[in-house]
């Protein structure tokens, strides 16, 4: 079930043209799940297809991809299909189920919310790190100038 997993993230990365984890301070969304969780609750999932096709893509497979990615990356491994049901599902020759959005959010919100946490604590401790490595360097300049003008 983590091959089934994998395929959903990295279907959803083709469609969406964006990387999974890519996150700058702009994005409000802790990855890619978690905006295409908000698009589905929102019934836009057809807002996630790369903005460089434009109009130029069949709406019914973009979103009958979308929707078996987004079973793929079920929370509990159990619920989510077969690989051999993908297949199905991708073809035509099977129903795609309907994922409950209500239940799916409940058990998101907490692992999206663990993830933005993780996030905003790596890039707060990223940009503290940063801050303490210039002034550690401009210690540095000012100690080596001042040696390298005494000297004189």
């Amino acid at each position: 079930k983590a091959d089934v997993y994998s395929f959903g993230i990295v279907a959803l990365e083709i469609v969406s043209g964006k990387n999974n984890m890519n996150r700058g301070p702009e994005y409000k969304f802790a990855c890619l799940l978690e905006w295409v969780c908000h698009l589905q609750q929102s019934g836009n999932l057809l807002e996630l297809v790369d903005e460089k096709l434009g109009s130029e893509f069949n709406k019914v497979e973009a979103e009958r991809m979308i929707k078996v990615a987004v079973l793929c990356t079920i929370g509990t491994p159990s619920s989510r299909p077969t690989m051999s049901e993908v297949v199905n599902m991708l073809e035509g020759t099977s129903i795609i189920p309907d994922v409950i959005s209500e239940e799916r959010s409940h058990s998101e919100d907490l692992r999206f919310k663990i993830m933005r946490d993780h996030l905003n604590t790596e890039t707060s401790d990223s940009w503290q790190g940063s801050r303490s490595h210039n002034a550690k360097s401009v210690r540095s300049a000012q100690f080596s100038s001042s040696a390298s003008t005494s000297d004189i």
